[in-house]
């Protein structure tokens, strides 16, 4: 008897996963209709070229700007550290009542 309910048990849960349609509802499955057959990849070198210059001309705005300068070996951490805890400290007792 004990085998009998296993072996239903098991050809229902086999059933239930061949089943090759996709859940409508579920948006987790991709619609394999919709991947396109050919290639759509652009291979006109005009193109590739407009976008190195583009990426080239962003590269140097970025370049150029001033806070991409790396800091001076003047600026020491300890420095900063120790003027931020002054902030922190100053701001701190700017709140604290008199």
């Amino acid at each position: 008897m004990r085998l009998a309910f296993l072996a239903a048990a098991l050809g229902f849960a086999l059933a239930g996963c061949a089943s090759a349609e996709t859940a409508a509802y579920d948006p987790a499955y991709p619609d394999l209709r919709d991947v396109p057959t050919g290639t759509d990849a652009n291979i006109d070198t005009a193109h590739w070229a407009q976008l190195e210059a583009d990426l080239l001309a962003a590269r140097q705005a970025m370049q150029s700007n001033p806070r991409s300068a790396p800091a001076s070996a003047t600026e020491a951490p300890a420095e900063f550290l120790d003027q931020a805890r002054e902030d922190l400290e100053a701001a701190r007792q700017s709140h604290e009542p008199n």
